[in-house]
């Protein structure tokens, strides 16, 4: 219940609204004294309240003695408001990229992120967003976080290349176990994760075993292409591991 009043107040429901709304779907048609008793609002402000759910078109007053209150089915208010909202997400995406001047936009800035739940939603949105390749450093830790938004890319026709430090293998695109896991946490402290995106963008993130986790992003093209040599390098590592073994591992830890 606690979830449903924090969604209804994120679109634009007072918390007393919020609350007739609900206690009208559980109790049906109530007059406005019986849903004070039910709701917990106070009698002073019920009337009030319910005069707004009419002007938003959530309710409806029957036409008794006393009068009472019945909600409109949710199903028929939820597709109402999405449309409403799609419609204005449309006007939005039209009219704001009318006006973005792009020839000014700044390219080469670098952007900080803190936290994992910052961090993991950026992932996920680069993910969403892309349509040609990506190239992945991850974890095992990290990639559960995003499996399903790496999965959609695939099924788009997206092409993946993915190192893994660890051993959760996906299924499909082109997969690459790094193998060397406990050395590389020992002497690094931390886990890191490298996503390149269409050669357009990279997010480089920095996992602290404490807990803490820093990232930066840019669409600045000198990192973009560093960000990318750097996952393909791995790759090309790997691929020579497998065929020559762990001499030629050596011979690149040796320098």
């Amino acid at each position: 219940m606690k979830n449903l009043l924090q969604h209804l107040q994120m679109l634009n429901f007072s918390q007393y609204e919020s609350r007739a709304y609900l206690s009208l779907l559980q109790q049906g048609q109530v007059t406005g004294y019986e849903l004070a008793k039910k709701s917990g609002i106070p009698a002073s402000k019920v009337y009030a309240v319910l005069n707004k759910l009419l002007e938003k078109e959530v309710i409806l007053a029957l036409d008794s003695d006393p009068i009472r209150y019945t909600p409109i089915p949710p199903d028929e208010i939820v597709n109402r408001m999405k449309g409403s909202y799609l419609r204005t997400f449309e006007a939005l995406s039209k009219g704001l990229n009318k006006i973005y001047r792009s020839d000014v936009a700044d390219d080469h800035y670098i952007w900080n992120l803190s936290g994992r739940h910052e961090i993991m939603g950026r992932i996920s949105e680069f993910l969403i967003q892309s349509k040609m390749s990506v190239y992945l450093s991850v974890w095992d830790e990290e990639l559960d976080d995003f499996k399903t938004s790496l999965a959609q890319a695939h099924e788009r026709g997206v092409q993946i290349s993915v190192v893994h430090y660890g051993h959760e293998i996906l299924g499909f695109g082109r997969e690459y176990r790094h193998g060397r896991e406990h050395k590389i946490r020992q002497q690094r402290g931390a886990r890191r994760i490298a996503l390149e995106i269409d050669d357009n963008k990279v997010i480089l993130a920095h996992f602290l075993e404490n807990g803490d986790s820093h990232a930066l992003w840019t669409k600045s093209k000198g990192v973009v292409l560093l960000a990318k040599d750097y996952i393909i390098h791995d790759i090309y590592t790997i691929r020579i591991a497998e065929k020559f073994g762990d001499a030629a591992l050596d011979i690149f830890e040796s320098h």
